[in-house]
């Protein structure tokens, strides 16, 4: 077997549970196969409205499949 895997960053306006969440949701909708996550460095950026948004650094591992169109 083998695994790949892809960094990506998720936001959220609410929580950083929740934009770690969103990074899997939305991952989901074009990478089969994911097995694992790990969470990396977690920041947040403020607006001038000083409104936080949560932002997660999310490493998904996935199985590649040789006969699919995986990623």
């Amino acid at each position: 077997m083998v695994y790949k895997y892809i960094d990506i960053v998720g936001t959220s306006e609410t929580s950083i549970t929740d934009a770690v969440n969103n990074a899997f949701k939305e991952a989901s909708k074009t990478v089969k196969n994911i097995q694992w996550g790990e969470m990396g460095k977690v920041t947040f950026r403020l607006d001038t409205e000083q409104k936080i948004e949560y932002q997660a650094e999310v490493r998904i591992g996935f199985k590649i499949e040789r006969s699919g169109n995986t990623l």
